[in-house]
């Protein structure tokens, strides 16, 4: 194999610059951190201090940007993707039972719904979940449609 290229007939710069290229963040990790300032800045009114925000997300930066604002959330899920696989199981459906009675037991200020989850996409994996989406309906409005992500505000009383 003559013709082959072995690491010693490579310069230093050359082997730095492949590493470089490898070592460069992914589009996805650029556009993961564009949404969670988008999140931050878009939430930053809807809350007040000590108020807290539900988040249903898995990778998607909604966690992420409540660590960056300092929230809590008012329940203890800080991942959605246990609500949307083996939706028959009682398991499941006392978790799901759980989750819409910490949202009534302690209203957040808002429930951010994040496009990207697992194991279902997209904002319709809501429609499985109809005892979630009446809460949304009746007590949490859409307020804001962002890249990724819908923030739904707690109604308030005038």
């Amino acid at each position: 194999m003559e013709n082959a290229t072995t690491h010693t007939d490579l310069s230093f710069e050359q082997i730095a610059a492949a590493k470089g290229v490898e070592a460069r963040e992914p589009a996805w990790i650029a556009e993961k951190a564009r949404r969670v300032d988008a999140l931050t800045r878009d939430l930053a009114p809807l809350v007040r201090p000590g108020e807290t925000v539900q988040v249903l997300d898995t990778t998607a930066g909604g966690v992420h940007a409540l660590l960056r604002m300092g929230l809590r959330q008012p329940t203890r899920f800080i991942y959605d993707f246990h609500f949307f696989h083996h939706q028959d199981d009682p398991r499941i459906g006392a978790l799901r039972a759980e989750l819409v009675a910490g949202l009534a037991a302690h209203p957040p200020a808002a429930v951010v719904v994040l496009e990207e989850s697992w194991p279902e996409l997209g904002y319709a994996r809501l429609a499985a979940f109809p005892d979630l989406a009446r809460v949304l309906e009746r007590s949490f409005p859409l307020a804001v449609t962002g890249p990724g992500y819908r923030i739904h505000a707690k109604r308030r009383d005038p």
